[in-house]
């Protein structure tokens, strides 16, 4: 996949001109991607199911909710549906190497109740569909579900381009969208920052103010966190329909203000927060309270 790319003069000078609109215009442009998909679904008719699948820290939350409310302004009825819900039991959950909880394969899904449920939805009946409780590591259930006529599910997951879903749900039925920071940003020495890097800043911040996790542990974990991506979403990218790209070039300096103040004594932080030392910091407020960026920031009182 191609990678969009922009240089760190090019966001400073946009930050140095206008702030307020260079945020507006990064928002629009994030928006209107997901938009454009809308328009693309409800023009066929034959399109039940959206699949959008997207590695960690990708904004599939958010992106989920945008394309849900943008399908029911236009007179359809959207049902969120995520597979985190249709995780094996904890005590099934597939192992890494070092007997670690792999929650990145597709192996950790229960597709024989994936399967059950996507056929009774399309058969017109109403399922029982699951919640995964991530406490007791168990799924819950109680929530009735009914495929009505109007109706377009949004699948969203890790693995919701996974060609296994092509068994349970007809292929001309769905209508695949791929969901990632898509850019890549250079500095003046040819420095390179990955887009892969930035979903990092993202998620060390998201799992430090909502999760309780450190620094340390979620730097532990993302080798894991990357391996997975490469080896359970990577492969399959090439047969979404349609790509979004959620990044905003002004978010690296929300996430510079926000890293060089973290207490940590892990060195790869302090590696972290040296790959953006040309960025210009950003006050964290300047982030409207319906963007995706929203996700990785600590809540605004």
């Amino acid at each position: 996949m191609k990678q969009n790319r922009i240089t760190i003069k090019q966001i400073n000078e946009k930050v140095d001109k206008n702030l307020d609109a260079f945020v507006k215009k990064c928002e629009n442009k994030y928006k209107n991607q997901i938009y454009e998909a809308v328009q693309n679904i409800i023009k066929n008719q034959k399109i039940k199911f959206v699949l959008l699948a997207g590695p960690s820290s990708s904004g599939k939350t958010t992106t989920s909710k945008i394309l849900s409310s943008e399908i029911n302004k236009n007179g359809f009825n959207a049902l969120p549906m995520s597979l985190d819900d249709f995780f094996v039991e904890r005590n099934e959950t597939p192992l890494w190497e070092d007997g670690t909880y792999n929650y990145e394969t597709s192996e950790s899904i229960d597709w024989n109740l994936f399967s059950r449920c996507m056929k009774g939805l399309l058969e017109g009946k109403t399922i029982d569909m699951p919640t995964y409780n991530f406490v007791t590591g168990k799924k819950e259930f109680g929530k009735m579900t009914k495929l009505e006529d109007n109706t377009i599910v949004i699948v969203e997951g890790l693995h919701a381009l996974n060609p296994i879903i092509d068994r349970f749900i007809p292929t001309e039925k769905c209508y695949k969208i791929y969901l990632s920071v898509n850019t890549e940003v250079y500095f003046e020495n040819s420095q390179k920052l990955r887009h892969y890097q930035i979903r990092l800043f993202r998620r060390i911040i998201r799992d430090l103010h909502t999760r309780s996790t450190s620094v340390e542990d979620t730097l532990k974990i993302w080798e894991k966190v990357r391996k997975g991506e490469l080896l359970y979403i990577s492969p399959f990218v090439d047969t979404a329909e349609y790509m979004i790209d959620s990044f905003h070039p002004y978010e690296l300096g929300i996430y510079k203000s926000i890293l060089e103040h973290l207490n940590s004594t892990e060195k790869s932080l302090d590696d972290i927060v040296k790959m953006l030392h040309e960025t210009k910091s950003l006050p964290q407020n300047i982030v409207p309270k319906d963007s995706v960026l929203q996700e990785f920031i600590p809540k605004q009182k």
